[in-house]
C-alpha cells in the first residue's frame, strides 16, 4: 500500500488567530478528537509550551507599519498517510512505529528549517491524536525583514504544488511519495483539518490591482482646435508644469495630513486591539475561575482513604471498623474518620472534606487553599481511575484539572522549630555528612515544615520533593512540571539519580560533581538544559523497576549517557549509609581487606576534596561499575 505525504498551509489574518493557533497546537484549548491521556506524549520541536506566539511576531516585527489586509502568520501541519507510521496495522487509532516516526521527524524538520530558517517560531509534533503530524507556525518575512507573505508563498495554486512537491522529494528516501499533481480533489484547511463535519471553501486568490499610467488630460475646446503640433505640444508641456507646481506647493500639507491620519489609525487599532487582549483575558480567568471552583468541589469529594493513601503513604490500622475508620500515616500521625468528617489525633484538628484534610497534614493555612487543590490535582489528575474515582476522573475533568496544574507553585512553609529532629534523620539514618547538610540549610535547599517532613527545593524553586523522618521514609512531589533537585558541582561530570536523598549521597561521594534528582521522571525537554555541554552523564537511578525504565527512557533521549549503579545497596542513600556504618564497624573492629576482584569496566575513587558550593567534603572509597545500558 502506497504511503503518501501530507502538506497544508493556512493563512492566518488577526493577531487573535495567531494567539489561537499557539493555544491550540499546546493544547491550552478543547480538542475534540486528542486524546487526554495521551498529552504528555506531544513534544515542542521548536519553541516551548509557554510561548505567546503573537507576542513573539509582534516584537519580530518591531514598529514597522502592516497593511489592513496583511497575512500575519502562515500556520502549516505536516504528515503523511497512516500506514507509514504503523504498517501493520494502519487502522490502529493512536499508534506508530517509534523508528519511522525518528526518521520522518528529522528528514521533515531538516526540510522545514532548512527552507524558512528562523522564520518558523514554533513546531509541535502532536500524538496524541490519530496519526502523527507537526504542526508549525511561520512568520513569513522578506529577504529585508519585512511582513511578506506574497514575497514567500506567491499568489497561485502553482507555488502551494511546488511546496508539496519540494516537501515530498524531501522525505522519499523515506518511501513516501507525493500525491498526484493537478489532482481536482479539494484538500481540507488547517483550521478545518480536526473537523471532520466541514467542507473546505474554494481559497480565494488575492485581488490582483493593474495600475495605469497618470497622464494630464488635454485642456478642452483649445489643443483640440489647434492643428499646429508645436501649439499643441506647448499646451500640453504648460499644463503639466502647472500641475507639478502645484503638486510641489502642497507636498508638504498633504504629507502632514497623510502622517496625522496614519498615526490617527494606528492609535485606534492600538486601542481597538488593548480592548480586545482585554476581554479576552477576562473570559479567560471568568473561566479559570469557574474551572478552579468546579475542580475544588471535586477535590472536596474526594474519598478520605484513597487521598491519605495516594498523597501520604498511610495505611489502615487493624483496629479500623467501617462506622470510624482509623489510618496512620508514616510519620506517626493518626488520622480518624467516619464519612466525609476527620479528625487528625495528633494534633486535635478536626475537619470535613478531602481539602481541608491535605490542608492540615501539608501545615498549611488558609491562604495556601489553591496550593492544596494542585497538590491533588498533581496526584489524581494522571493516575488511572479506580472503581471509587469513575465519578471523578471523567473526560472533562482531566481536561479541567490542566488549568489547575499550570498554577504557579508556592513552597511549604518552613519551621525552623523542628529543624534539628529533620537533621539528625539526615545524619544520623542516612549517614550523610553534618557539613553538606548544614551548607544546603543555610543556602535555602533543604528546610523542615510544621509537621517535621524534610523539605528539599527543586531548581529556580519551580517545585519540591517533601520526605517524611518517622517511621517508613515515604517521597511525595510537589509542583507540575517543575525542574529537578540540583547539587552544581564544578566538573562537567553530571549525575542522574531519583530521590534529594539518593542526590545527597551521591554528592558525598562524587563531591565536584552536579548531582540531579529527577523524582523519577522529568521529560527530555526540561532534562536537557542541565545536560548541555557535559562531557559525562552517569544515569544513577536506583536498582528498582522504575528506576531501570527512566533510565531506558532516558538513554534514547541522551545515547552519550552510561548506567551507573550501586555496589551493594538499592539506592545509593542506601549506599552511601553502608559505606558509613562499614567505617564505623572497622574503626571498631579492623577488618581483613578483601581480594580486589575489579574489572576492566570498574574503578576505586578515592576522593577528599570540598563539595562544590555545600561546604566541607568527606573521604569516601566506592568502586563504581560502569554498565553501558542496552537500548532497542
Amino acid at each position: 500500500m502506497t504511503a503518501y505525504t501530507v502538506l497544508r498551509f493556512n493563512k492566518l489574518k488577526s493577531w487573535g488567530a495567531v494567539g489561537g493557533a499557539g493555544s491550540h497546537n499546546a493544547r491550552l484549548r478543547q480538542t475534540l478528537n486528542a486524546d487526554p491521556e495521551a498529552l504528555s506524549k506531544n513534544r515542542f520541536l521548536i519553541g516551548s509550551p509557554g510561548d505567546d506566539l503573537a507576542a513573539i511576531c509582534q516584537t519580530r516585527l518591531g514598529d514597522q507599519k502592516i497593511r489592513k489586509n496583511a497575512v500575519y502568520a502562515v500556520e502549516g501541519v505536516m504528515s503523511a498517510s497512516p500506514v507509514y507510521f504503523r504498517p501493520d496495522n494502519p487502522e490502529k487509532y493512536g499508534h506508530h512505529d517509534p523508528a519511522r516516526l525518528k526518521t520522518w521527524v528529522d528528514a521533515s524538520m531538516s526540510w522545514l528549517r532548512e527552507k524558512y530558517g528562523d522564520r518558523v517560531i514554533s513546531a509541535v509534533l502532536h500524538l496524541d491524536e490519530a496519526t502523527p503530524h507537526i504542526q508549525f507556525l511561520i512568520l513569513p518575512l522578506d529577504e529585508h525583514g519585512k511582513l511578506n507573505c506574497r514575497r514567500l508563498f506567491g499568489g497561485s495554486r502553482q507555488v502551494m504544488a511546488d511546496l508539496q512537491t519540494e516537501y515530498a522529494d524531501a522525505v522519499a528516501h523515506l518511501g513516501l511519495s507525493r500525491g498526484r499533481a493537478g489532482s481536482k480533489a479539494q484538500h481540507q484547511d488547517v483550521a478545518l483539518y480536526y473537523a471532520a463535519t466541514q467542507n473546505l471553501d474554494q481559497a480565494q486568490a488575492p485581488d490582483m490591482l493593474a495600475q495605469g499610467d497618470i497622464y494630464v488630460p488635454e485642456p478642452p475646446g483649445i489643443t483640440a482646435r489647434l492643428k499646429d503640433k508645436n501649439l499643441t505640444d506647448y499646451a500640453r508641456g504648460t499644463a503639466a508644469k502647472a500641475v507639478e507646481e502645484h503638486t510641489a506647493r502642497f507636498a508638504p500639507v498633504m504629507k502632514a495630513l497623510t502622517d496625522r491620519d496614519d498615526m490617527l489609525t494606528a492609535e485606534v487599532k492600538r486601542l481597538k486591539e488593548e480592548q480586545e487582549r482585554l476581554k479576552t483575558d477576562n473570559a479567560r480567568l471568568s473561566r479559570e475561575n469557574g474551572n478552579f471552583k468546579a475542580e475544588a468541589k471535586k477535590m472536596r469529594g474526594l474519598p478520605l482513604d484513597v487521598v491519605l493513601s495516594k498523597m501520604f503513604g498511610a495505611t489502615e490500622s487493624k483496629n479500623s471498623n467501617p462506622h470510624t475508620r482509623r489510618f496512620e500515616l508514616p510519620d506517626g500521625a493518626v488520622i480518624l474518620f467516619t464519612d466525609n468528617q476527620w479528625h487528625d489525633l495528633s494534633q486535635g484538628a478536626k475537619g470535613r472534606g478531602a481539602v481541608n484534610l491535605v490542608m492540615n497534614l501539608s501545615g498549611y493555612g488558609q491562604e495556601h487553599y489553591k496550593q492544596a487543590v494542585r497538590d491533588m490535582a498533581g496526584i489524581f489528575g494522571d493516575l488511572e481511575t479506580t472503581t471509587s474515582l469513575v465519578y471523578f476522573f471523567t473526560e472533562n475533568a482531566n481536561r479541567e484539572f490542566l488549568s489547575v496544574k499550570r498554577g504557579q507553585f508556592q513552597k511549604p512553609p518552613a519551621s525552623d522549630l523542628h529543624w534539628p529532629v529533620v537533621r539528625e534523620f539526615l545524619v544520623e539514618q542516612l549517614k550523610l555528612p553534618e557539613a553538606m547538610i548544614d551548607q544546603a540549610h543555610e543556602n535555602g535547599l533543604i528546610y523542615s515544615d510544621s509537621r517535621k517532613n524534610c523539605v528539599f527545593l527543586r531548581d529556580q524553586e519551580s517545585g519540591a520533593f517533601v520526605i517524611n523522618t518517622k517511621g517508613r521514609p515515604f517521597t511525595r512531589s510537589l509542583g507540575q512540571g517543575g525542574g529537578p533537585f540540583e547539587l552544581a558541582g564544578s566538573d562537567k561530570t553530571v549525575y542522574i539519580t531519583d530521590t534529594p536523598a539518593d542526590a545527597l549521597g551521591l554528592k558525598a561521594i562524587h563531591p565536584e560533581s552536579t548531582i540531579l534528582a529527577a523524582g523519577g521522571f522529568l521529560p527530555k525537554d526540561k532534562m536537557k538544559p542541565y545536560l548541555e555541554g557535559r562531557e559525562k552523564i552517569f544515569l544513577a537511578q536506583g536498582r528498582d523497576k522504575a528506576g531501570e525504565e527512566y533510565a531506558r527512557n532516558l538513554a534514547k533521549d541522551f545515547p552519550q549517557a552510561k548506567r551507573l549503579l550501586p555496589e551493594r545497596g538499592q539506592t545509593w542513600s542506601e549506599e552511601r549509609r553502608l559505606q558509613k556504618e562499614e567505617k564505623e564497624r572497622a574503626a571498631i573492629l579492623p577488618l581483613e581487606p578483601a581480594p580486589s576482584k575489579a574489572s576492566p569496566v570498574e574503578r576505586a575513587d578515592e576522593t577528599l576534596k570540598p563539595a562544590a558550593g555545600l561546604g566541607r567534603g568527606v573521604r569516601s572509597r566506592v568502586v563504581i561499575r560502569l554498565l553501558p545500558l542496552a537500548v532497542k
